[in-house]
């Protein structure tokens, strides 16, 4: 089974991610450890590529817009495969009616995931971004037991905008501007849900 959230902490605890033909990247798989996590490397070695992967499987957004030059050596041959498993699930996504048939679980001891959720289990979901060549996104969650069922979603979209990523980088002011948006960390400042 195959995984930036507020914090870099949070995301360590919750978070493995991997990705195929996405860019400079033809195979990786990354769990980041507890705490502050670092990607460091020279330039054009892909650290960018492994954030705008999370980004673009978690971000709050309807659609992302891709080229063939997203595709890894430009082969549109092999689809694009980002997938982030989540852990720590908050309340709405422990939702039984809407999700009950996408949890897996996983063992933090050994660091296995099982296709089941189990005792002794954190229980998780897998999103999943598919590109193909028609260069249409395609989000879904994942699971055997869903597969067998023969049944398909997205997380919410409420869902979405409380797990999708915070990135700051070149424009941080673009971010922390007071404005409405999803992108702005300040429009939720003194709310009730920024102090929960």
């Amino acid at each position: 089974m195959s995984n930036l959230v507020r914090e870099a902490q949070y995301f360590a605890q919750n978070c493995l991610s991997k990705r195929s033909n996405f860019r400079s990247i033809k195979q990786l798989s990354w769990k980041p450890n507890q705490g502050m996590n670092c990607l460091i490397g020279v330039g054009d070695s892909g650290k960018t590529t492994v954030l705008d992967a999370i980004d673009y499987c978690l971000g709050a957004r309807r659609s992302v817009q891709f080229s063939d030059y997203d595709f890894h050596m430009t082969d549109t041959s092999e689809p694009i495969r980002i997938l982030v498993a989540l852990g720590a699930l908050e309340q709405p996504l422990l939702s039984m009616d809407a999700y009950g048939d996408y949890f897996c679980g996983y063992n933090p001891t050994t660091g296995k995931f099982e296709e089941e959720p189990g005792h002794g289990l954190e229980a998780i979901l897998t999103l999943r971004l598919k590109v193909e060549k028609d260069l249409e996104p395609q989000w879904s969650l994942l699971s055997k037991r869903a597969k067998a069922k023969g049944v398909q979603r997205n997380l919410r979209w409420e869902d979405r905008q409380t797990s999708s990523p915070l990135r700051l980088g070149d424009h941080p002011d673009w971010h922390l501007a007071w404005r409405c948006g999803a992108l702005s960390v300040v429009r939720d400042f003194g709310t009730d849900s920024y102090l929960s």
